[in-house]
């Protein structure tokens, strides 16, 4: 099995109303993507409530039966509209995949 976990720093720039507005749209968009694909063993969205500076505003924690299904999962069509549909938020990225 595999794990990939996305996590998403909105830019600090952006006002407080925009940037709950803004989160809500980064769920929108990656959230369907869990029942689109068929490979997809699980998929979550969540927004981030710890005000930490040091904490991350958005994450995917997503598990696929191999690297090739997550190979799969970032190269589908749905996977990159979703990646051109979230291109108007500035934000930093953060990944990490592995097996267990």
């Amino acid at each position: 099995m595999v794990k990939h976990i996305v996590f998403f720093k909105l830019s600090q720039s952006v006002p407080l109303e925009n940037k709950q507005l803004q989160l809500r749209q980064l769920e929108e968009i990656f959230s369907p993507l869990g029942k689109k694909l068929p490979f997809i063993v699980e998929y979550r969205t969540g927004i981030n409530f710890n005000e930490d500076s040091h904490a991350w505003d958005f994450a995917i924690d997503s598990v696929f039966r191999e690297r090739a299904d997550l190979q799969r999962y970032q190269e589908s069509n749905e996977h990159l509209e979703a990646i051109r549909n979230g291109m108007h938020i500035e934000k930093s990225k953060a990944v990490i995949d592995y097996e267990f």
